[in-house]
């Protein structure tokens, strides 16, 4: 499980922090409030189709399309506690080497949407994943291979109708009983 907590929570820092470099080449170094809870969604999409049981998995498309309807709700609400309680600066010495921003502004960690979308995008990344238990190989295949249960003998539920009970106690041969019907 931890395993598949580490694994989530990368794919999550990988997604987000790719949909964020995508926003700042754009021109969104800071993002407004109304982009950035869009893109909070559209990662939780794209993280819910991809963490834990993906889509392109064996009957596996009714779930990921709950995730990523769900993930889109919990993302939005994850960069609101991102924006309002990830406040520490961040350097800037190093985002203006890479071009990003001007060496005299400072932009807060909730804000710049690499940081705040990978964060965002990690904390569904490892909660899909380690929700999503694969289930064992061995038992899976040795069900595949053991033959369907065979049906007991089958019984009769229903009363039998009240002509019927007459005929069991007539007298009547059954070529009688043939003409009279």
């Amino acid at each position: 499980m931890l395993g598949r907590l580490i694994v989530g929570i990368l794919k999550g820092l990988i997604v987000g922090g790719l949909i964020g470099f995508g926003l700042v080449k754009l021109g969104f170094a800071v993002l407004p409030a109304w982009l950035a809870y869009i893109a909070a969604a559209v990662t939780g999409v794209v993280i819910g189709l991809i963490a834990g049981k993906p889509i392109w998995a064996k009957d596996a498309k009714i779930e990921a399309g709950m995730k990523a309807g769900v993930g889109a709700l919990l993302a939005a609400g994850l960069m609101f506690a991102a924006r309002k309680w990830l406040t520490m600066y961040l350097p800037t010495d190093l985002l203006s080497q890479v071009g990003v921003m001007a060496k005299s502004e400072t932009i807060q960690l909730g804000y710049f949407p690499i940081t705040s979308l990978a964060a965002v995008a990690a904390v569904l990344g490892g909660f899909y994943d380690a929700d999503n238990t694969p289930e064992p190989e061995g038992e899976a295949k040795e069900e595949a291979k053991a033959p369907p249960a065979k049906a007991g003998p089958q019984k009769r539920i229903a009363q039998p109708a009240a002509d019927e009970l007459d005929e069991d106690f007539d007298d009547t041969s059954a070529d009688e009983k043939k003409a009279k019907k």
